[in-house]
């Protein structure tokens, strides 16, 4: 597989049309169906907050990626985190029904304009989890090669992933912090227009299998959706983060939530990133 060089066209009709994305077909998913909602471009109304959530501060999640994907319904919307300077992390179910490049936004805080301190790439470069399947959710996670190097300033930086001294750590308890643009209700029938957060505490996956019997395994990772809050549509792919060591430190990827809605409290199920430290590694060459 060969880079693909920044197709300038692409990029410049996903900015004219930032202001305009609105999603469409808004159905609710099985749960063993990950989170990922078709965009209709231009028409419709943005809404403005995560379930739950509330709005960030503009570029304090500097490792958040907005990623624009054609599917053969259209354009669907998810996140991911910047890894290096290359590669960006996300889910498989985001990036395998592809049918062109993915256009990359690094530095974002509002999709609906083009600011300043956001950078635009496109991309081909695509490694899926060879053991992911839609029909479990289980490996939901995926890597985007980057056609050139990401330069680093104060709006765009890394995440740290785990090292390999904490591979065998659950995190139940810690407190973590997801970061994403998703649709902000279940009534919805828009992502956000600014990058939005929420923290909740992390459980541990015996809990977990009570919400989703048979489906939990030991590469998941839950999060406590007390309250109703809770990662929804157009979340998918984003980065959960925690402090390790002082460090922010990401450990999940969004992957599903229950086919009840998102605010029902039901905990939102994630890719857990220590049981992929391994095949992320071979993929993109970082050490851990």
């Amino acid at each position: 597989m060969t880079d693909r060089v920044n197709t300038a066209s692409l990029v410049t009709q996903v900015q004219r049309d930032l202001r305009n994305v609105f999603l469409n077909n808004l159905n609710m998913e099985d749960y063993t169906t990950p989170n990922m909602d078709i965009l209709n471009l231009p028409d419709g109304t943005l809404d403005t907050r995560i379930v739950g959530g509330q709005e960030a501060v503009r570029n304090a999640f500097h490792y958040q990626a907005a990623l624009f994907l054609p599917v053969q319904t259209g354009i669907s919307f998810c996140g991911g985190s910047i890894i290096s300077q290359q590669w960006i992390l996300t889910a498989a179910h985001c990036v395998d029904q592809l049918v062109g490049a993915v256009t990359i936004i690094l530095g974002a805080h509002d999709i609906q304009i083009v600011e300043p301190s956001q950078k635009s790439f496109s991309s081909n470069v695509i490694h899926i989890h060879p053991q992911w399947s839609r029909e479990t959710a289980q490996n939901d996670v995926a890597l985007i090669k980057l056609p050139r190097s990401i330069v680093y300033n104060a709006n765009i930086q890394p995440v740290k992933l785990p090292g390999r001294s904490q591979l065998t750590q659950n995190f139940a308890n810690a407190q973590a912090t997801v970061s994403g643009w998703g649709r902000t209700s279940d009534a919805s029938n828009a992502i956000s227009s600014v990058l939005r957060y929420l923290s909740q505490p992390v459980i541990t996956n015996t809990v977990c299998r009570i919400a989703y019997p048979g489906v939990i395994i030991d590469s998941h990772l839950c999060v406590s959706g007390t309250g109703g809050k809770s990662t929804c549509q157009g979340d998918s792919g984003g980065p959960l983060v925690t402090a390790v060591n002082g460090v922010t430190t990401q450990i999940g990827i969004v992957s599903f939530g229950s086919p009840l809605g998102c605010g029902v409290g039901f905990p939102p199920v994630y890719s857990r990133v220590t049981s992929y430290v391994s095949w992320i590694s071979g993929i993109t060459g970082i050490s851990f």
